[in-house]
């Protein structure tokens, strides 16, 4: 994968548009989680220590994409904590004023990118725009690089230089090792629903060793065996796709699980042909995981998306928390994305000792899919 990346640019007395992925979430006009702030920090120092201009652009939630500004859409509360974490003034502007500057700050920021019509349709117009802002342009927005916008696209493509981010840089070689790393590899899925994960575990189950299934995903391969699962979340129209699942080896689904009658009610454990109508099945029993123990601590490597079961409730995050323990007491090479899988981390307290947590979800499974990644893409046609 040939892009060029940020320590081969020469930054002294530039302009850097820098895209950014500060899409975080706000309750009463603060920021409520700063992570992905803090992760975009090191390459947004690079530049400033390099002796640039910095104009940081990014978007933040799905506003309606009309030219006008929506307060509760506004990137000003990230600014607001960028300048506390960095200790430093940041001028804030929307595109239209800024494009009209005579002498570009220090350090800015630019409105939300999704307020421009043409930022998600990739205009030409807008992307031309865009890349006009800066004498390079450096792409850091890992998370949102699965989508052809102007923003992360497009203004590559009409930019005069291009490179990648620190961040960009190092999501890609982490996703990458688990992807060259094939030897004792072991996939770890969970989630609501296995037609949005369907095409990942067949791309997975080619090049990793094993796949362990939890969540809505395994309730609709254990319906598919023909077991009782009262009113478990099931997707009953893929219950084809998941019987075919079911004739490969590498695929495991748990055989012990907590159900209830209520996600209020303590629940009981049981086999998974032993589950009454009533009951549904809220989380992998970690009396499951006994017999995996040995692959895991064997494991290469070991990637993890998605928590395997109704992990908010104290009822049922046993087997989630049993599983992130068990990942980060393996000797093997650990990766975990997705906004619930690194919130499910965090429960367990383990958030801080897995190998590598990626800031992205979407993107993050498209590229473990095997997928291009516009924003990616877009970079290394910059090069060829």
């Amino acid at each position: 994968m040939q892009y060029k990346s940020l320590y081969e640019v020469d930054l002294s007395n530039k302009t850097v548009l820098l895209r950014s992925d500060l899409n975080t979430p706000i309750e009463n006009g603060l920021v409520v989680n700063n992570e992905r702030i803090l992760r975009s920090l090191p390459t947004l120092n690079f530049i400033i220590d390099a002796g640039a201009r910095l104009v940081i652009m990014s978007h933040l939630g799905r506003p309606e994409e009309n030219d006008i500004f929506q307060e509760e859409f506004s990137l000003l509360p990230v600014v607001n904590e960028m300048e506390n974490l960095l200790n430093k003034k940041i001028m804030f502007y929307n595109l239209g004023e800024f494009e009209k500057l005579d002498k570009i700050p220090k350090i800015s920021v630019i409105e939300n990118t999704r307020f421009c019509i043409g930022e998600k349709s990739n205009d030409n117009d807008l992307s031309k725009r865009l890349a006009g802002l800066g004498d390079l342009i450096v792409m850091d927005a890992f998370a949102t690089s699965h989508r052809a916008h102007a923003s992360t696209a497009g203004v590559i493509t009409f930019s005069n230089e291009a490179c990648a981010g620190l961040l960009l840089d190092e999501e890609l070689n982490a996703l990458s090792k688990v992807k060259e790393n094939s030897k004792n590899s072991v996939a770890i899925l969970g989630g609501a629903k296995i037609s949005t994960k369907l095409s990942l575990i067949d791309s997975l189950s080619k090049s990793m060793d094993k796949i362990i299934l939890g969540g809505g995903i395994a309730n609709t391969l254990i319906a598919a065996k023909g077991n009782e699962v009262g009113k478990s979340l099931v997707e009953e129209s893929m219950l084809p796709e998941a019987e075919k699942l079911l004739e490969n080896p590498k695929i495991i689904v748990p055989h012990l699980v907590i159900v209830s009658d209520n996600p209020d009610k303590p629940g009981r454990l049981t086999s998974i042909d032993s589950i009454e109508k009533n009951e549904a099945i809220f989380d992998v029993s970690p009396e499951s995981f006994a017999d995996l123990e040995t692959v895991l601590m064997n494991a290469g490597t070991i990637l993890w998306n998605g928590p395997l079961g109704f992990f908010e409730k104290e009822n049922f995050d046993k087997g989630t928390i049993k599983i992130a323990k068990m990942i980060c007491s393996s000797k093997g090479f650990s990766v975990a994305g997705g906004g619930d899988t690194i919130a499910a981390a965090q429960k367990a307290g383990v958030l801080g000792k897995l190998d590598y947590v990626s800031t992205a979800g979407g993107a993050f499974l498209e590229f473990m899919e095997g997928k291009k990644l516009p924003g990616v893409e877009a970079l290394i046609d910059k090069v060829n």
